[in-house]
């Protein structure tokens, strides 16, 4: 036990209820205060809070975060700074408590005393090591082996300049952030912006009244504390199976646009007709009353993949206008400071449908207008699809699928988890050329860019926040500090439109029934009350944690589990599968029952690569037996496994660092195949009825 748990508790106890949900935000739009005038003087201690919300509009609900409507991450065609390039770095040891604390005008005081001027913009840093961002703290080796990536788990401070031009005069100005892992404080020009906490999701700061025509200078504090040394992080448990990378590990970059501006476009797919549901979030952030006008467009996107592979910018795979009806011309009158929802339903005529073998799509394009003169635009890509469960079935569109997973952890041995858009597109090609349809993006929502590549690729995705094998202890304090409530709603909204994305996964592999059961009944209830989008709620169960009876399947639309039988759970391989889920089926046999994760390890030199195929081999055998669709894509009467998941594609680091975890299709290199790979290609060819492989 955690020798500090007892202070932790009695501390968030101080805090009670009003700890769950509270936020930064001081009313309807603050983007022009500056953080620090919103933070209280002094905190009363506890556990560091999360900065989101969800607002009620009357357009709706909207999630807001650090005082502003939270933005969309696809990239836009605005004004933009990359942040990427060359920094200055210097490591120091945080010892973490002051990191995890809430934060308070003393607080920051503290910190900028502590830091001997290193928030400030005077401060010579040219001693400092020279480092690109973005990308881990960790030095990376581009081996596959147990030394391969080192260990940091402690503190980064990070520093550069940059110019800014005379056009940022007059904007709102955003930093937007994919993913600082895993507490960050940032400060522009000498004063501080915010923080956020979690470093697999993206966040934004709203840093107008900030920046400035000219020099600037940015400095980040980032901390990472060690998995296992506090109850509080999420991951929480000392040996996770993955790798914990510290520093800014993904893209970071400035956007301007004008003071009233979109932020976000969200389409949900209602109907196979073609009837979607439109909504933006438009934010004033000037001190000025707005009047604006917004004209939407629809189109239809390329078919040709290459077009579709050249770039993440939506308006790069439009091919023609979409005919359509209801998107008609708004007037939308602002006060200061308000943001507003706006909300259509506009029916597409002879839509075409989005699945994994014709992932057709669209794009939305919705200009903003003041005084007659264009201001502002946003596009999105998206697609038009159903989904539902019918007894044992997952009906896309209305059809029974079976769906042929694998799993891939975000993770490269010369980059480590930092993504980039061609490197995404590799490894999903390649997963998709062993014909299967859907991945499981491991254990935490990947870089925004896998999902528009699962979009436009034609595969299915789930999505899973990082609730990794949590003990009653972690589920305890998550219903006080409420960061897993966070994680999910920033993966939702920052993959709301992609049609891929099939499943939301609320864990994996978790301990404590009942208090998963609340927690799931938590999320599904948030999800479907506020910003409904359609999708099945799902988790990652262990099957032996308790077993087929596990009770915090009940509030779910899928119930899944982790299968390895004659592995970790004891017993054979093909019989305990095959017991295993005929129990599942008698305990819940109105759901869809999902595997998400099957396989076996090869070591590191493939001394049981034999073993590994005779694992598969069996497991799937059962699997098998048991799909609710045969390879025509008939719905079999006595079937009722919706789908399967490999785990993984490629070999990947432990942060034990004690071994490489060996039970990739491939080596980490991408080149090295195993037995394995060659097997089940030809198994999920046959599955998906296509011959001669």
């Amino acid at each position: 036990m955690d020798k500090r748990l007892p202070l932790l508790l009695a501390a968030a106890l101080l805090l009670g209820a009003a700890v769950l949900l509270d936020t930064m935000d001081g009313g309807d739009g603050n983007g022009g205060t500056e953080m620090w005038e919103i933070l209280p003087a002094t905190s009363q201690g506890g556990f560091l809070r999360p900065t989101m919300e969800l607002r009620e509009l009357s357009g709706g609900w909207i999630p807001v975060q650090n005082g502003m409507p939270v933005p969309s991450f696809e990239p836009q065609r605005r004004l933009t700074m990359p942040l990427g390039g060359e920094w200055r770095k210097e490591r120091f040891d945080s010892g973490n408590e002051r990191s995890m604390a809430p934060r308070s005008r003393e607080w920051v005081t503290l910190v900028e005393a502590e830091s001997g001027g290193r928030t400030g913009e005077s401060y010579e840093d040219s001693a400092w090591a020279a480092t690109i961002l973005p990308r881990p703290e960790n030095t990376m080796t581009d081996e596959e082996s147990p030394s391969g990536a080192e260990h940091y788990e402690n503190g980064v401070w990070y520093r550069r300049a940059f110019e800014l031009g005379k056009e940022w005069n007059g904007k709102a100005v955003t930093l937007k952030s994919l993913g600082i892992n895993y507490v960050c404080d940032i400060w522009i020009n000498g004063k501080w912006a915010g923080y956020h906490e979690g470093g697999f999701t993206p966040f934004a700061l709203d840093v107008t009244p900030l920046v400035k025509e000219g020099a600037n200078t940015i400095v980040i504090r980032v901390d990472n504390p060690p998995w296992g040394s506090r109850i509080d992080t999420i991951p929480a448990i000392k040996d996770t199976d993955f790798f914990n990378y510290t520093g800014v590990i993904q893209d970071l970059y400035l956007e301007a646009a004008p003071y009233a501006y979109l932020a976000r476009l969200d389409v949900v797919p209602l109907d196979e007709q073609g009837t979607i549901r439109v909504k933006a979030v438009v934010e004033n952030r000037s001190d000025q009353a707005a009047a604006v006008t917004l004209t939407g467009s629809l189109f239809e996107a390329v078919d040709d993949l290459r077009q579709r592979l050249a770039s993440p910018y939506a308006d790069t795979i439009i091919a023609s206008q979409a005919e359509s009806d209801g998107w008609e011309e708004r007037e939308v009158a602002l006060k200061a400071r308000e943001i507003a929802a706006i909300s259509w339903d506009v029916r597409i005529r002879n839509p075409n449908l989005w699945d994994m073998e014709h992932p057709n799509l669209y794009v939305a394009e919705l200009k903003l207008a003041s005084g007659g003169k264009e201001e502002d635009g946003l596009t999105t890509q998206f697609g038009i699809r159903t989904l539902k469960t019918e007894g044992s079935q997952i009906l896309l569109n209305g059809n029974p699928v079976f769906l042929r997973g694998i799993a891939r952890h975000e993770e490269w041995p010369l980059f480590g988890r930092t993504a980039e858009w061609k490197r995404i597109a590799d490894d999903l090609l390649q997963i998709r050329g062993l014909y299967a349809s859907m991945v499981r993006t491991a254990h935490y929502p990947n870089h925004v860019y896998t999902y528009l590549l699962t979009d436009r690729i034609g595969l299915a995705a789930m999505s899973e926040i990082p609730l990794w094998q949590f003990e009653t202890i972690h589920y305890e304090t998550q219903e006080k500090k409420r960061l897993s409530d966070q994680m999910w709603r920033e993966m939702i909204f920052s993959q709301y439109n992609r049609p891929s994305v099939l499943m939301w996964s609320t864990q994996n592999e978790s301990k404590d029934v009942l208090l998963r059961k609340a927690y799931n009944e938590r999320l599904v209830r948030d999800s479907r009350e506020r910003y409904d989008d359609g999708r099945l709620i799902t988790q990652s169960a262990a099957a032996d944690q308790p077993g087929a009876h596990d009770e915090s399947m009940e509030p779910l639309d899928v119930a899944s589990w982790t299968m390895y039988f004659g592995i970790f759970h004891g017993g054979e391989a093909y019989e305990g599968t095959k017991r295993f889920l005929e129990e599942t089926h008698l305990r819940w046999p109105d759901k869809p029952i999902l595997n998400t994760e099957y396989g076996y390890w090869s070591r590191e030199d493939n001394s049981e690569a034999d073993t590994q195929v005779r694992m598969y081999e069996e497991t799937l055998r059962a699997l098998l037996e048991k799909s609710a669709v045969d390879s025509g894509g008939r719905a079999r009467p006595d079937g009722f496994l919706a789908g399967i998941d490999y785990w993984p594609m490629y070999n990947w680091y432990v942060n034990h660092g004690q071994w490489v975890q060996t039970m990739g299709l491939y080596h980490m290199d991408r080149e090295t195949e195993k037995p394995v790979k060659l097997k089940l290609e030809r198994d999920y060819a046959a599955i998906a009825g296509i011959k001669g492989r």
